[in-house]
């Protein structure tokens, strides 16, 4: 083929391609946003987010911004990678330019994206380290989706190609390549092109293909020390440790990257490219890079899956799509920087022909000491977390020092060298903390009048949870109820919570207080009439927030895939995120007033900040970056509130993920370092095989066992301890019982506490199915619409009420404890009391090493066993 004939054809099938991708890349958005409404496995929710932003945090700033970058850039970048390669490149090779390119946009539009979110959301209260690894983070898991949905885009735009070559050859009579030829070794048949003269290849641009090749590459441990970082804090549940910690995955993933990325340059980008300007080959380059990070992080998912075993159910495709997050990630934080310093150094090899001998060899030399020098800085802490917040400047006892009338101690947080830091009292015993969760104080909306959402809260109740065992209420409160005007705050409300928290105290009970909310607020329900696309449903508001401080600004009150992801719903919590006419700052005023009337008790165990948080309307900014700032705001209110009180003291912080942890199993999650408050908690819900997603579509995503293994992890991340605030829903008695006693198995293995939900469900509920003749779901049970008690499943109450240990002095190394019969073995190291919950009328049967003083005293339900330890101990109780 003549070189006029070869540069034409280049340009009709650049046109082709790029075409091609566009069309296929804009329907394949169409389709997906319309099946998937909630946007969290779809590109963008952008039908249902609208085509023009009608307000500041409007979701349709997605299609004005991050659409046209995503499709546009990857068109223009298509055409001008196959219009340089020519009709001599093959499908394979268009495929793979046309699938990295789309990756690297998709994190690039991304980031232009949530960059325009943050300066609408503002600076203020962010953290630069932290922020900047979130962001990464959530770029790079644009970028997997991409990398997941790219190879139907991919092979579309290759096979356009391969036709629109055929034509080229039966309009020249089949003179020329056929476009399927060799991969390598190509040196090109004639000059021009955009640098006007042909280049061997291997040698493709000025300077590029040769430092690149040698040196270029060297940037990749950099950049996998780099996502690594931020992956820590957005990815901790896809990976278990291990053994050399970072400095080990930086090597596995930077070695195999860097082996990657020459690989691909030299035997199948650089050869097709030899006639390429120094623009496109440096965006091959990038992309280049981008596609070894992706590889580059395979052999990490193998060995942390070899170590740490891959995942039960489908997880193992969970977890690798956060290692391609990383892996893209990791490349284009190599590109920051590699794509630079290769453009300065073809620029001086133009301009300055003897740089070839001196500056090129210099850079050469230096370059992979230089990448390694900043794998160790960056590793150091580039993206460690911020230097300190309001919070840790307050003053202020950390914890109240000694006992009080209900003998409930004041809680803190335990932390040991080589150990998991775990919750404790103020004698330093390892507390646990095994409840139920309280909605009688919830103000629910009512989808009947007739029937009402919740039962009167009294002594009794907390009577029969102590007889059961329960030394933990998370009692879930309304902010509608508490601050029902703007700034005013119901002190009716606040002495109904007082009776609940000093009832529960009487029974040796603690109080978690949990600001409670589902669907945003009470006031987010559809009007009469509503209609709403296929699969979704017009939605009802359950609780939350007072109507003053819901803000929807129009959107859509349709459910999509459930209540909580309508996008009236995300809409609210997005102004709620971005303090949209100060209703975060009212937020975190209504928790300051909260810890003010209880910042001297130590029967309340802590602060559960927000209940599921929405995932607003971008997820990963919204539901991390912003719920991260919301979350510090409260916590900086409830401490300068604590303080000011006599006699108060710093009280834990139970902080929790988006809703999409209850409905996936794991989420990305505020930054590490959000907030450096020293009695935080993590507080996940454990739902897995519950009422997760997954169920909804007949598969399991995420085990009951998993569940643990991501929150455990996560929480290690975080450095504090673990206590999931909600979990049961079991569904129907088919494998109800197998999966309950598997929640409390591993709960047991692992040493850990929870609340169930719930104790007692009224008929009137929203959550409760209007033609339910049962008020299903709650420990109490009731008829409905009667309201006659029902007999609680025995296996239930029995397993609810085993034994357990209520505090054990220093740590609690392991536990044991039958989910049918009294049978508890625990074994820990200490000093102080131990106090354990039997269960049973029989007095227990006790065998122990390192015990003293051990007593028994009766009491309704069962027994507490108190005794003194010193060093190792070891109980077993039939």
């Amino acid at each position: 083929m003549l070189l006029a004939d070869d540069q034409r054809g280049g340009r009709r099938l650049g046109r082709v391609a790029s075409l091609t991708t566009a069309v296929v890349l804009a329907v394949l958005c169409a389709v997906l946003g319309y099946a998937d409404g909630t946007g969290l496995f779809a590109p963008e929710n952008w039908l249902d987010a609208g085509f023009v932003p009608r307000n500041a945090t409007s979701p349709a700033w997605a299609t004005v911004v991050f659409l046209p970058l995503l499709i546009g850039g990857s068109a223009v970048a298509v055409h001008r990678l196959v219009r340089a390669a020519g009709p001599t490149a093959s499908a394979r090779w268009v495929f793979g330019a046309v699938w990295s390119s789309l990756v690297l946009m998709a994190f690039l539009a991304k980031l232009a994206y949530s960059a325009l979110l943050l300066v609408v959301a503002g600076p203020g209260g962010l953290h630069l380290f932290p922020t900047a690894g979130a962001l990464l983070a959530e770029c790079g898991m644009t970028g997997a989706k991409y990398a997941v949905f790219g190879p139907l885009v991919a092979g579309l735009a290759a096979s356009a190609y391969r036709i629109g070559v055929w034509r080229l050859h039966g309009r020249s009579g089949g003179a020329g390549t056929s476009g399927e030829g060799p991969e390598s070794g190509e040196t090109g048949t004639s000059g021009g092109g955009d640098e006007g003269g042909a280049r061997a290849a291997g040698d493709s641009g000025p300077g590029v293909a040769g430092v690149a090749g040698i040196a270029g590459f060297a940037w990749l441990p950099a950049g996998a020390a780099v996502a690594l970082q931020a992956g820590t804090g957005g990815f901790a549940w896809a990976g278990g440790p291990i053994p050399g910690g970072l400095g080990t995955a930086t090597l596995v993933t930077g070695v195999a990257a860097v082996f990657a990325g020459v690989g691909l340059w030299r035997r199948v980008v650089s050869p097709r490219l030899n006639r390429a300007g120094t623009g496109v080959l440096l965006w091959s380059l990038a992309t280049t890079l981008t596609a070894a990070g992706v590889l580059g992080f395979a052999p990490l998912w193998v060995l942390d899956g070899c170590l740490n075993g891959f995942g039960a159910a489908l997880f193992p495709v969970a977890s690798v799509l956060a290692r391609v997050a990383e892996g893209v990630t990791a490349g284009v934080c190599a590109g920051v920087v590699c794509v630079p310093w290769v453009a300065e150094l073809a620029w001086r090899r133009r301009t300055e022909p003897s740089a070839e001998r001196g500056g090129l060899a210099f850079a050469v030399r230096w370059a992979p000491p230089v990448a390694i020098a900043a794998v160790l800085s960056l590793a150091a802490g580039t993206l460690a977390p911020g230097t300190g917040t309001a919070v840790a400047s307050i003053g202020g006892p950390t914890q109240a020092a000694g006992g009080d009338r209900t003998e409930l101690l004041p809680l803190t947080v335990l932390r040991r060298e080589g150990h998991d830091p775990v919750i404790g009292d103020s004698t330093g015993r390892q507390v646990l903390l095994r409840g139920v969760n309280v909605n009688q104080l919830i103000d629910y909306g009512r989808p009947d009048p007739a029937k009402p959402t919740v039962w009167p809260l009294e002594d009794s109740d907390y009577a029969l949870m102590a007889r059961y065992g329960f030394d933990v209420q998370r009692l879930a409160l309304s902010w509608s109820a508490l601050e029902p005007k703007r700034g005013v705050f119901d002190d009716a409300y606040l002495t109904r919570v007082r009776t609940a928290v000093d009832q529960a105290a009487a029974h040796g009970i603690h109080t978690v207080l949990d600001m409670h909310q589902d669907t945003f607020s009470k006031y987010v329900g559809a009007a009469p009439g509503t209609r709403c696309r296929a699969n979704a449903s017009p939605e009802f508001g359950n609780d939350g927030a007072p109507k003053w401080a819901t803000r929807t600004d129009g959107a859509r009150a349709c459910g999509f895939l459930g209540r909580d992801l309508a996008p009236n719903v995300q809409q609210a919590f997005t102004n709620l995120y971005n303090d949209t006419d100060g209703i975060g700052t009212e937020f975190a005023r209504a928790w300051g007033r909260l810890a003010e009337s209880f910042a001297d008790d130590p029967a309340v165990a802590g602060y559960d900040l927000l209940n599921e948080p929405g995932p607003g309307n971008a997820p990963g900014v919204t539901s991390s970056i912003l719920l991260g700032r919301l979350y510090q705001q409260a916590i900086t209110s409830i401490r300068s509130a604590e303080s000011k009180v006599s006699g108060g003291f710093h009280h834990l912080v139970f902080f929790e993920p988006s809703i999409l942890w209850s409905g996936l199993g794991f989420d990305t999650t505020p930054p590490a370092g959000f907030a450096e408050d020293p009695l935080l908690v993590f507080s996940p819900h454990l739902y897995s095989e519950s009422i997760t997603m997954d169920q909804g579509l007949g598969v399991t995503l995420t085990s009951i066992e998993q569940g643990y293994a991501t929150a455990e992890r996560t929480a290690r991340a975080y450095g504090t301890p673990l206590w999931s605030g909600e979990w049961g829903w079991f569904g129907e008695p088919d494998g109800f019982r197998a999966r309950f006693g598997r929640f409390l198995e591993r709960q047991n293995t692992d040493v850990l506490g929870s609340a169930i939900w719930v104790w007692k469900k009224a008929c009137g509920d929203p959550q409760n199915d209007p033609a339910a003749t049962t008020s299903g779901g709650g420990v109490v049970l009731y008829t409905c619409p009667e309201g006659k008690p029902l007999p609680s499943p025995a296996f239930e109450i029995t397993a609810l009420s085993q034994a357990y240990p209520r505090s054990a002095p220093g740590r609690l190394t392991s536990l044991r404890s039958s989910l049918t019969k009294r049978n508890l073995r625990l074994a820990g190291s200490g000093t102080g009391t131990l106090d354990v919950w039997v269960p049973g009328a029989d007095r227990p049967e006790v065998r122990n090493s390192g015990l003293t003083g051990i007593r028994l005293a009766a009491q309704p339900g069962g027994w507490r066993l108190t005794a003194q330890t010193s060093g190792r101990y070891t109980l077993r109780v039939a």
